[in-house]
């Protein structure tokens, strides 16, 4: 299958070389200056891949095709856009002139205006959604550094925006499931999507609070703290129609404190989410912060108080 990423950062770097390992024909979209350096020397990844129970680690020079402008006439099954969330109304344009006959699997954070804008330049028949739940991790100049979960509870989401059970998702969930990426199919796609940001961002909050994963994990305080401003993420969810109750993962976050504590804890000390975690705060602050903008802005809109959100992104970013 001809996979097209658009994108060639941790998740999208590490997703198609897994893909690739298992037979697909992978492409990666990169901005026209980096496309001779990553042609010619590749990309170079260090992942701690926790899949099988303990850490293994793998160092591998992935080298995919590379392209730096896409054209409508493309022979690309699937693209999947793996950028920061800070880009994407950067690519919509590119995208709605040139994406051609492929399936486009949005595979980044989502709002509720995130929605809406892509709906602005593509129609339901031309996109998907997914999530990189497997997936984190940094960079520094020469090097990503990826962490692939094996948590029970990790895997990776994909859905249509109606909830059916198409040929082309369940296509790329084959594609995903031979990678032992572990997709799962969801009928309420966007619920999970717009929960999970609101989650992601009190998470991360906290997270960059404590300095680190570790950190995060073993302070009672901080967790208190990014639970209530989790709850307040959620709340705003609810009031603009995406019900937190439908998803599972989200109860921990209802639980009384004295018995969501001492599970979080146990949750976030895992080893490869504390890399993920350290990976995702430090490598993208600025997509952190958008995010605690974005919910504390519907906030005010639906007229949810939100406190703790304000309180944490002045600490964090003023």
């Amino acid at each position: 299958m001809k996979i097209l990423i658009y994108g060639a950062g941790i998740v999208g770097a590490t997703y198609g070389w897994q893909l690739s390992k298992v037979g697909h024909e992978i492409t990666v979209l990169v901005r026209p200056e980096k496309k001779q350096e990553i042609k010619e020397k590749g990309i170079h990844i260090h992942c701690a891949d926790f899949r099988g129970g303990q850490k293994e680690m793998e160092e591998v020079v992935f080298r995919p095709d590379v392209i730096d402008s896409l054209s409508a006439d493309n022979n690309f099954e699937y693209i999947i856009v793996t950028t920061n969330n800070l880009h994407l109304k950067e690519i919509l344009p590119v995208l709605s002139k040139s994406a051609g006959n492929a399936h486009i699997l949005f595979f980044q954070n989502m709002w509720i205006d995130d929605l809406d804008s892509i709906n602005k330049y593509l129609s339901e028949k031309q996109y998907f959604f997914g999530f990189p739940f497997m997936v984190g991790g940094g960079r520094d100049a020469s090097c990503i550094n990826s962490a692939i979960s094996g948590l029970k509870q990790s895997h990776t989401p994909l859905g249509e925006l109606n909830g059916e059970i198409s040929d082309r998702v369940q296509k790329i969930a084959k594609a995903f499931e031979d990678a032992n990426l572990k997709p799962i199919i969801y009928n309420q796609i966007k619920v999970w999507l717009i929960t999970h940001y609101a989650v992601a961002a009190g998470l991360s909050a906290g997270i960059m609070k404590a300095k680190s994963g570790r950190n995060f994990a073993s302070n009672s305080d901080i967790l208190k703290e990014a639970i209530r401003a989790i709850r307040e993420g959620l709340e705003v969810c609810q009031k603009s129609g995406y019900n937190p109750k439908a998803e599972k993962a989200n109860r921990l976050y209802s639980l009384p404190f004295f018995i969501a504590i001492p599970i979080a804890k146990k949750v976030y000390s895992n080893e490869a989410l504390c890399l993920m975690f350290d990976g995702h705060t430090q490598h993208s602050p600025d997509e952190m912060k958008k995010m605690l903008e974005d919910i504390i802005m519907d906030g005010e809109k639906y007229g949810v108080k939100v406190p703790i959100l304000k309180q944490m992104k002045e600490r964090i970013f003023n």
